[in-house]
């Protein structure tokens, strides 16, 4: 982590979990297995618990470019003193970059309807160009 915030411009650091944990966790949610579910997060915590390293520190923000680094994340966060004991980002870096953080996060239900059309249809180009041949007048209701 350190060598990745020396004189960086923006940093996004997020604690993720293993694509098979993810993979996991989809099927126990399919299965409506709680009990499974509660197992995994507790096996994903202890998972990080072993990269608290990761943390973003205020001592970590300094070594930016000019200490001013854009402080990035997807949302939510495990905010150190606020939602949990020991998170992945401090309180107070947090605090800094809210406005900016929520504004990125606004985006969210864009990016995934971005990502379900993108899965759904396989010439992206030429349905685009249909609806904008359409005309059709767009309404915010």
């Amino acid at each position: 982590m350190a060598e990745a915030f020396k004189d960086a411009d923006i940093v996004y650091p997020k604690s993720w979990a293993p694509f098979a944990a993810m993979e996991k966790r989809t099927e126990l949610y399919g299965n409506g297995d709680t009990e499974g579910i509660k197992a995994l997060e507790k096996e994903l915590l202890a998972q990080n618990a072993q990269h608290k390293d990761w943390a973003c520190t205020e001592e970590l923000m300094a070594s930016t470019k000019d200490g001013k680094a854009l402080y990035m994340h997807c949302l939510p966060a495990d905010i150190s003193g606020v939602s949990c004991e020991e998170g992945e980002v401090d309180a107070s870096v947090f605090d800094r970059y809210r406005n900016p953080l929520y504004k990125e996060a606004s985006f969210k239900p864009y990016i995934i309807a971005a990502m379900i059309f993108l899965a759904k249809f396989a010439d992206l180009t030429d349905i685009l160009k249909k609806l904008e041949e359409q005309k059709t007048p767009r309404t915010f209701e």
